[in-house]
């Protein structure tokens, strides 16, 4: 990591946020820490470089779920990656905090090195879009930033994914995703999303007419090894759905593929149907 990035960190467990913050700083991050979310958003815009939020779910005042929302209401930091951190692990919360614009949802007690790989990818993900932003191009590059890189390789037996780090734009089903600008339309309106489900969105046009299953998505999208969550996926399929379906709850632009997973449609499937 040639400069650090900062995260901030929302703990109000002493003894977590030190350990957190401490094996943070090891990896060459900048980490500000606060014991609330109200003291975290009266600072937060004098803050810049952030580059993820570390939220603890159970906090005084104010909830993980309700800063996160603050987050993504102010809009300084829309592809910055959230991730929720809490003893809660039931599925309802993880739900509602990926519901809440969160990109990432950990329990307590973890592994301090899986937290640290999740981070990594995270934190890599997004500077890739800030990268692909400043430079007009969604060509995708290496650490070094130098060498292009292939953003997910083929799964075995499938016919390979199709060029996924072309620039410019796709459209299929009536759906626009302009990777310059990244924006995305349903039939000529613009439709918000957040970067993972964007990221997620892309994926799948790129490579549609093909099924993948949910550890395939996490692998290809998230970009670690997301052992046991795969609801997360369904999670975010879900939210793709009520933002480009016009009818959610029969879907036709991304379907299930019983047994499998997921796959975006095929122009000519929808004209049959």
């Amino acid at each position: 990591m040639n400069k650090k990035s900062l995260i901030i960190l929302v703990e109000d467990d002493a003894v977590i946020a030190e350990l957190i913050e401490y094996n943070l700083t090891s990896e060459g991050f900048e980490v500000k820490s606060f014991k609330n979310g109200m003291n975290m958003l009266e600072a937060l815009p004098d803050i810049n470089g952030v580059c993820l939020f570390i939220l603890d779910l159970m906090l005084p005042g104010m909830d993980g779920f309700e800063i996160c929302r603050k987050i993504k209401e102010t809009r300084k930091y829309p592809l910055v990656p959230i991730v929720m951190l809490t003893a809660r692990g039931t599925e309802s919360d993880k739900v509602k905090g990926l519901e809440a614009g969160a990109d990432d949802y950990i329990t307590k007690p973890f592994g301090i090195r899986e937290l640290l790989a999740r981070i990594h990818a995270h934190v890599r993900r997004y500077n890739t879009a800030v990268q692909l932003q400043g430079s007009g191009t969604s060509e995708t590059f290496s650490q070094d930033d130098s060498v292009p890189v292939q953003t997910a390789a083929p799964i075995a037996g499938d016919t390979g994914l199709r060029n996924p780090s072309q620039a410019g734009k796709i459209e299929s089903a009536g759906i626009l995703l302009d990777d310059v600008k990244h924006r995305v339309y349903s039939d000529g309106k613009e439709i918000e999303m957040t970067n993972r489900e964007y990221e997620l969105l892309k994926f799948l046009m790129q490579n549609r007419g093909v099924a993948y299953s949910r550890d395939d998505l996490l692998n290809y999208v998230w970009g670690y090894e997301y052992s046991g969550e795969t609801r997360t996926v369904d999670v975010h399929i879900r939210q793709l759905r009520r933002k480009i379906e016009k009818d959610d709850a029969n879907p036709v632009i991304i379907e299930t593929v019983r047994g499998r997973g997921y796959r975006f449609c095929e122009e000519n499937d929808m004209e049959k149907g």
